[in-house]
Order: C-alpha cells, then structure tokens, then sequence
C-alpha cells in the first residue's frame, strides 16, 4: 500500500478531487435546482480537505460541563481526529488539552469519564497535573536540575469557550468567537435547554458509541432530514399503531401537515433545524404532562413555554446535533468511516418520572436495541454504496417555495432540503478558504 501523501501534497492535488471536479464544481446552486456530485461522499482527498478547512477551523463540541463537574473531573474525546482530555483543576479552571505526553507522543488518559488529579504516561511515567503542567518523571535522575522549567506540558487546544453548558474547543487560534459563530442559532439553544424548568441540562453516566461504514455528511444531512421518515422509519410507526398508541394516519399527518410551526430551516454558517409541533419520532410528548407544562409556564410565561415545547431536531455545523432527548455527536474517521457518540440528557428541575419516560422513550427509538438508529444506519450505507456509482444527486425538494424571514432564515415545509442546502453551502464556502495561503482555491 503507498503512503499516505502529505497534508500539503493533497492541498496541492486538489485540481484531480472529485472525478476532475474543482471544489467550486462539486455543487451547483442555480434558479430551483440544487445538485451535489457523489464524489463528496467517497474521495479521501476531499476527505483530508474537510479535516484541515472544515474541522480545522470550526469551533467544535467535546463535552458538555455535566460531564467535568467538580475539580478532578476529567473527560476524553476527539478534536479533528486528535484525542484531547477535558479537566476540571482544583480551582474549576476548564482545561481543554491535547491527550499526547509531552516525551514520546502517547496518550496519557485511556479513560472515557473518571477523576484524577494527574495523568501519568503509560509508556515512561511522565506525570502531569490535570492543568497540563508536567510535575515529574520516572527516573528523574536521567533528566538535569532544571528539566521541570524546560515548560513540557500537555498543550492545550488553543481556543475553548462555553456557552450553555456546551463546550466547544477551535483549532484555529483566529477563530471568530464562539457568541458571533453562535450567534443565529443560539436562541435554539437557549429552548433547548429551557425544557429544564431551572434551565439546566444534566448529563447520566454513560455514552451510546457506534460507527457505520459511510460518510459523516449522511449523518449530519439526516438528523434534519423531514422527507425520510415516512418511509426509513415506517417499521416504528406500524409498531405505534399495533400498540395502540398512534395510528400511522396521525403520525403521518403530524409530519405532513401545512402550515404555521412545521419547518425546515436553514441558518447561517450551516446550521439547520427541524421544528415540529408534533409527529417527530422518538420525542416524549410534553404537552400531555399537565404537571411539567404548569412548570414551564411558571417559569418563561405561557408564551415561551408554548415555543420551548415545540419538537426540534437543532444541528450545529459541523459536528453537533441537539435533540430533544440527547447530545449527539459526530466523529468522522475517513471518507467512509464515522463514528457517533450519543448522550442522553435529563432536564434538571423537572419530576423524575418525566426524565424517566423521557429516557425511555429515547432507548426505544435512539438507544442500542432501538428503531431509529439502525433505521439510519442501513440507509446510510445504502448511499455510501451507491454514491461509488459516481454522478450528481438532487437536493433541491422545496427550493422553489423556500422564503427567508426577517431574522435571515431560510424557511420551507419540514420535508424540504432547506437544512442540506444550507450545510453543503457552508461547506463549500470553507472548503475554498486555503488558510496556508491566505487566499482562496
């Protein structure tokens, strides 16, 4: 097998991506027709583009406060393929730090969640303090009196910022700050997290992992997806019908109906969302719980409390999915190779039967022996295969009745592309941004 070309040998080859397509090429955005060449989803070239302008310089997911509560707290996950470890110090100080030993690159915490007040280096026994500063070694005789100053640490991600409990971390130390990147989307957030009547998301022990052979853009193109579930998911909603507890009539209409509160949407930065005031797949059914809706009334008003129990499926370009009963996360591995990390969530304040039915409900559609998950999965390797089949794919469902509204939204009925249309713009708009260069493809 040949080696694997440099970061700057792909750069510079970029001119054969795509079947001979130019990045600008890929997508063609005209008059009621949106269309996508299927090289995005198999071309590894184009695949280590995305991990340097795309993943590279977006502001990223690793882990929500829940998880680092107090100081010794710690966490793991992935920042563009690099392993970073989330900390808490014993003065709450966050830490965001790149999981490598200073000495021979291995990581020095193997471990999902725990506590420790260091981490030592499996492989010579570097010990470093949860703050990333080197605090000894093994052997320390072999190293001069001054070995300590040398400045060894764990280095830290060069930009983390929080909003909501949300931590997000930036390769690129320019990046714009994380309330201007967040700044359309963000309102969602805040009903996210609102379904807690103190406004606070809690996070249980434990983490859904899985991986499917295809694509990570199949997923973020599906979590916003209105038009599949009909048809993917039509298992589940016959199952609700033999049960009794929906007729696949009422969940077909929910999804279907026209008008006011059952969009697609499309935002700046490519983000989008799903926002239903019924018939999403796998969401409890607040309005029915007279208690929790008196909780919410009394804590936003009658108004918002109407707005926050409104079912949506929020995704964060590029990484992260807000759904109404967990975080979930993605994690792409190569062209088509992707791992998911899925944490449910609970909603601190509200009674415990609520976040138990709510956990159940998520288990039943989201969770490991649930409906919805392998639903997806096999259609997302369904298109993996058959975009080998090299040629272009339509995205353009809607297009001729999208408007835009006042906040700068991109609006249509919840089956449309808007949310797809509004990730693969984005998407090209960086994938353009040669950032060694300073100018553009």
């Amino acid at each position: 097998m040949p080696p694997k070309p440099l970061m700057g040998e792909v750069i510079q080859k970029h001119d054969s991506i795509g079947n001979n397509l130019q990045i600008s090429q890929l997508i063609v955005d005209e008059g009621q027709r949106f269309r996508l060449n299927s090289s995005v989803y198999t071309d590894e070239q184009l695949f280590d583009l995305e991990m340097t302008r795309i993943f590279g310089h977006s502001w990223l997911f690793v882990a929500h406060e829940e998880m680092v509560p107090q100081p010794g707290n710690y966490a793991t996950s992935i920042i563009c393929q690099q392993p970073v470890i989330i900390s808490r110090d014993e003065n709450y100080q966050l830490h965001v730090l790149f999981n490598r030993c200073a000495h021979r690159g291995s990581v020095v915490c193997r471990e999902e969640r725990g506590h420790a007040n260091v981490f030592r280096c499996p492989y010579h026994g570097w010990i470093f303090s949860n703050n990333g500063r080197l605090v000894g070694a093994a052997q320390r005789n072999g190293y001069p009196d001054d070995f300590l100053e040398w400045g060894l640490k764990l280095e830290p991600v060069p930009r983390v910022e929080i909003y909501r409990g949300l931590i997000f971390a930036n390769l690129d130390p320019n990046a714009i700050p994380l309330a201007e990147r967040l700044r359309f989307i963000r309102g969602y957030i805040d009903l996210w997290c609102d379904r807690s009547p103190n406004g606070r998301i809690t996070l249980p022990e434990g983490t859904h992992r899985y991986e499917f052979p295809a694509n990570w853009k199949f997923q973020a193109e599906n979590g916003v997806d209105g038009y599949h579930g009909n048809y993917v998911h039509e298992s589940f909603v016959n199952l609700l019908e033999r049960s009794g507890e929906r007729s696949a009539y009422d969940t077909t209409q929910a999804r279907d109906a026209v008008g006011s509160r059952n969009f697609a949407k499309g935002l700046p930065f490519g983000d989008g969302l799903l926002e239903r005031k019924d018939g999403m797949l796998g969401t409890f059914d607040y309005r029915n719980q007279s208690s929790y809706c008196q909780q919410i009334e009394e804590a936003y008003g009658p108004e918002r409390a109407d707005d926050i129990m409104m079912q949506r499926n929020i995704f964060i370009f590029p990484n992260l999915f807000l759904f109404e009963s967990h975080i979930r996360v993605i994690q792409p591995t190569r062209a088509n190779k992707t791992f998911i990390d899925v944490y449910p969530t609970y909603l601190a304040g509200a009674d415990t039967e609520i976040n138990e039915a709510r956990l159940y409900e998520h288990e039943r559609f989201f969770g490991p022996s649930g409906f919805g998950a392998p639903d997806d999965i096999e259609i997302f390797v369904c298109s993996q295969t058959g975009a080998a089949a090299n040629g272009w794919l339509e995205f353009s469902r809607g297009m001729h009745r999208e408007t835009v509204n006042e906040l700068g939204e991109t609006i249509g009925h919840s089956t449309d592309e808007i949310p797809q249309r509004s990730l693969y713009r984005e998407w090209r708009r960086l994938m353009a941004e040669d950032h060694s260069s300073g100018g553009d493809d």
